[in-house]
């Protein structure tokens, strides 16, 4: 009798799915659980646009594959399992009950094809850079954190379907050797060459672009710092390669997430 119930157990067992967490390794399941916890700082702290805002990181040791948002779920939504696997050619990679939209796909796809050195992308249409992706004049060095990204962004016209695999080329080639860009009349693009470095950029960038809508509808004579100010400050605080995972910033915002939305490593 004892026998037979082992082996009733052992075959129950066998018969049940493995969870993702245990048919991933340790590493891309940590990727997952930070790529999670980006989505949830996002959320919390930007107004993004429904479904339609995304994030993505390379897997560790997989240079072709990356993680990026499934197409159902909100920002605050995103849990370490939801997250969905792809290729650099936008091909789902492995089975999951979540699927990628093409805008996402294509678009993380194509930047991550161009640029070997960039490891992550945010992407958002947030009501302030959706205002100054509006503006010819783009992001202007109104404040310490918009001179971070002095003469460092690039610019992409609103012409063609960036859900393409064509559009989402012309946009890659457009972003250049930039890691910024102004989607006009679309939103923002912000890369790093850590998960934590473009999470962190696009929260300085986004601040930047707040302060200028405020500045702007202020109705005020506008104080425009001297170029070689900008200049010094864009060379000292916009350098690439300086956040990681160990940044004070990056280790600050985890442990927000932990305390305030914990199921993110599920």
């Amino acid at each position: 009798m004892v026998a037979r119930a082992k082996q009733k157990h052992v075959a129950t067992r066998a018969a049940r799915p493995r969870t993702l967490r245990a048919r991933v390794g340790a590493a891309e399941w940590q990727a997952r659980c930070e790529l999670a916890a980006a989505h949830r700082l996002v959320a919390h702290f930007v107004f993004v646009d429904m479904t339609y805002n995304h994030i993505s990181v390379r897997v560790p040791g997989e240079p072709e594959h990356f993680l990026v948002k499934a197409d159902n779920v909100l920002m605050e939504q995103v849990t370490a399992s939801n997250l969905v696997k792809y290729d650099l050619e936008g091909r789902q990679v492995g089975t999951s009950a979540f699927k990628a939209s093409p805008a996402a796909y294509n678009l993380h796809a194509a930047v991550l094809r161009a640029r070997p050195d960039i490891d992550s992308a945010v992407h958002t249409h947030s009501p302030a850079n959706l205002a100054v992706s509006a503006q010819q004049h783009g992001l202007l060095p109104l404040t310490q954190q918009a001179m971070r990204f002095y003469n460092r962004i690039a610019r992409y016209p609103n012409e063609v379907d960036d859900t393409t695999r064509e559009g989402a080329d012309q946009l890659a080639a457009a972003l250049g050797a930039y890691w910024v860009m102004l989607l006009e009349n679309h939103g923002a693009l912000v890369c790093g060459t850590t998960l934590p470095e473009a999470y962190i950029y696009h929260h300085f960038f986004e601040l930047a672009c707040r302060a200028q809508i405020g500045a702007l509808a202020g109705g005020g004579k506008l104080i425009i710092p001297d170029a070689a100010v900008c200049a010094a400050r864009a060379a000292k605080f916009g350098r690439m390669g300086v956040y990681d995972s160990g940044s004070r910033d990056w280790v600050a915002s985890m442990a927000l997430v932990e305390k305030l939305y914990p199921e993110y490593k599920t």
